[in-house]
């Protein structure tokens, strides 16, 4: 139930070795083809100075295990381009998001993986090494940049070619740190933070800006990680789990966790899958949704009134629903997506009501979350209308 506008992305890409340089290449109809994407580079901070202030067999069990966790986290619609050092280099086409919200908590919850690996290496290590003593060296900063990109195939490789690939590499090497104190950020080009119409989402932002030689200045948003990952450490959690749900309803869908949790949280595609007439955000907290946000959804004269009670992007999200056409009865309903080998499973557990209920009004609302089930009848119709993609 996402007040959100339906819109695709736009990027920027650039690449670090010239055309001229490179072995003539045919170029196919698909190769030779202009995208348009966003551009990201995760980089372990006070890397260097980590180890060179450690043991290395240490040092390089736990940078690998950092390193590990961000692979084993990076999933559709990122894609991997290619790794330098302790940076990974991913882009993710326009089309592979239904909204900004969903890129930027892909962004935070790269940053959560890190920090909540590296906190619990710290909690159960009991060695005394330097490598150990120094963990809290490291960090995770990223730099995002967007817009037009040309994919080279080189055997059963690809490559990203463009003018503007090799900027978020450039963005690197920056003065964030200096002039703003911030150590875990996202650093976003104007460019990024203007597609994604960032200053809506998340505040506050620092402006910033770099110079880099035959690119020239670069205007940029500094975005805190920090807080958000402390947030999630001082949350309390709010799940209706299968064995103490009152009214239950499961379903295996052939697509990726975020895929289906985008057509969940986008109120047109929501009204689809629940035949509903209306579902709308109705708060004024304003920027992304989140815990507190408010929703109203109708079908005819049925009104249901819901709360945002816990908000865990592409895993989980509970609400507290109150339902006007069964005597404003009020529930926990939480949607959680568990991730299979080849797709994704819709769980929908809902509380016992307060006031209770008949056993007749029990078999309604297991009518109702078998209403679900319509999700995978929608996706099929974005995907052949070309709204949506799943590869």
């Amino acid at each position: 139930m996402r007040h959100c506008e339906w819109r695709r992305f736009v990027c920027v890409a650039q690449s670090a070795t010239p055309l001229s340089a490179r072995a003539p290449l045919a170029m196919t109809e698909e190769t030779s083809m202009a995208n348009k994407g966003y551009f990201i580079i995760t980089d372990i901070s006070g890397y260097t100075e980590y180890l060179t202030a450690s043991e290395l067999d240490h040092a390089h069990e736990i940078l690998q295990s950092l390193f590990d966790a961000q692979l084993k986290s990076i999933k559709f619609p990122l894609k991997i381009s290619g790794f330098r050092g302790d940076a990974i280099f991913m882009y993710t086409p326009e089309a592979c998001f239904v909204n900004p919200q969903s890129f930027l908590e892909t962004l935070e919850n790269l940053y959560i993986v890190f920090s909540d690996t590296l906190q619990q290496m710290q909690i159960n290590t009991t060695c005394t090494c330097r490598a150990c003593r120094n963990m809290s060296m490291l960090d995770l900063k990223m730099c995002i940049h967007y817009g037009d990109y040309i994919i080279q195939k080189l055997g059963d490789r690809e490559e990203l070619l463009g003018a503007d690939v090799i900027v978020p590499h450039r963005m690197l090497k920056n003065h964030v740190i200096e002039q703003t104190g911030i150590k875990s950020y996202a650093l976003f080009s104007e460019a990024a933070a203007q597609a994604l119409q960032l200053s809506e989402l998340t505040h506050p932002l620092v402006p910033h800006s770099e110079s880099y030689e035959h690119i020239g200045e670069i205007r940029m948003q500094v975005f805190d990680l920090r807080p958000i990952w402390q947030s999630i450490q001082a949350r309390r959690r709010h799940f209706v789990s299968k064995e103490e749900a009152w009214v239950s309803h499961e379903i295996d869908l052939p697509y990726p966790p975020l895929l289906v949790w985008e057509i969940l949280n986008t109120p047109s595609l929501e009204a689809k899958v629940l035949l509903l007439d209306v579902a709308e955000r109705t708060d004024n907290l304003g920027g992304r949704v989140r815990e507190e946000a408010r929703f109203h959804c109708a079908h005819e004269d049925s009104h249901f009134f819901a709360r945002m009670i816990d908000w865990k992007p592409f895993e989980y999200y509970t609400i507290r629903q109150r339902a006007e056409p069964f005597g404003n009865i009020e529930y926990y309903q939480t949607r959680r997506l568990i991730p299979l080998d080849n797709g994704t499973r819709l769980l929908v557990t809902m509380s016992r009501p307060e006031p209770d209920v008949t056993e007749e009004t029990r078999g309604q609302f297991q009518w109702m979350a078998g209403l679900f089930g319509n999700i995978r009848g929608v996706i099929e119709e974005e995907l052949a209308q070309g709204r949506i993609t799943a590869a």
